[in-house]
């Protein structure tokens, strides 16, 4: 199983490098979903894209930097990992909404009880 997951990783790494060096705009997308690993693609400068993939059983967060152009100075660089699993778990961080969480449950909590 292991293996696996390392062929699907190698895998959705190497289909988006690939679209990071091709000359078609990147647009946000699902790369892998279903599986283990999910993967996301989108712009991050001219020429350049990041890949997120997320590990589903371990809670972690991956990046990396895609550069494309000439054979030279096209590369893949790993930028952060992180476990996200206490990260999820935050009703808000730097939230800027119009209505707080707090708040948002206090009105819910009244609704429910008047019906």
């Amino acid at each position: 199983m292991r293996h696996f997951s390392t062929l699907i990783l190698a895998a959705v790494l190497g289909a988006a490098l690939w679209q990071m060096v091709s000359p078609q705009p990147v647009q946000a997308q699902s790369a892998a979903t279903g599986s283990r690993f999910l993967a996301v693609t989108g712009p991050y400068m001219d020429g350049v894209s990041l890949l997120y993939v997320i590990d589903q059983e371990t809670s972690r967060l991956a990046v990396y930097q895609g550069r494309g152009g000439g054979a030279s100075a096209r590369e893949i660089v790993l930028i952060g990992v992180r476990n996200i699993g206490f990260d999820v778990q935050l009703d808000a961080f730097n939230d800027e909404s119009e209505y707080s969480y707090q708040d948002l449950l206090k009105q819910f909590s009244r609704q429910a009880k008047t019906k």
